[in-house]
């Protein structure tokens, strides 16, 4: 994942280091995705945005939350996408050890 659809204009330069650390987390491949890792990166990068929101005031605090919720909703829909691999991925175990019971 790129972290350019994490930056836009105003993205302040710590939370550009927070997204560039997310980004690589999101490219890692799949043995080695951490979701722990995701989840501390998430949780530090909404800190920094409301951090950085609550410094701004009138116009650039509302331009600035129009394009976090844009990036929020993709990391959502990101987020979701895991989850629901995470749930295959343990069905698909769970079915499998209940295969290899049955023919114990």
């Amino acid at each position: 994942m790129k972290n350019t659809i994490l930056d836009h204009c105003e993205t302040p330069p710590f939370l550009q280091a927070v997204n560039t650390e997310l980004a690589a987390c999101l490219s890692s491949s799949s043995e080695e995705f951490s979701t722990e890792r995701f989840r501390y990166l998430s949780q530090i990068r909404h800190k920094v945005v409301v951090r950085a929101l609550s410094r701004l005031e009138g116009d650039e605090k509302s331009s600035f939350a129009q394009k976090e919720i844009t990036i929020n909703q993709k990391l959502e829909e990101l987020a979701q996408g895991l989850l629901d691999n995470a749930k295959k991925e343990a069905v698909k175990f769970s079915r499998g050890r209940a295969a290899v019971k049955k023919y114990k």
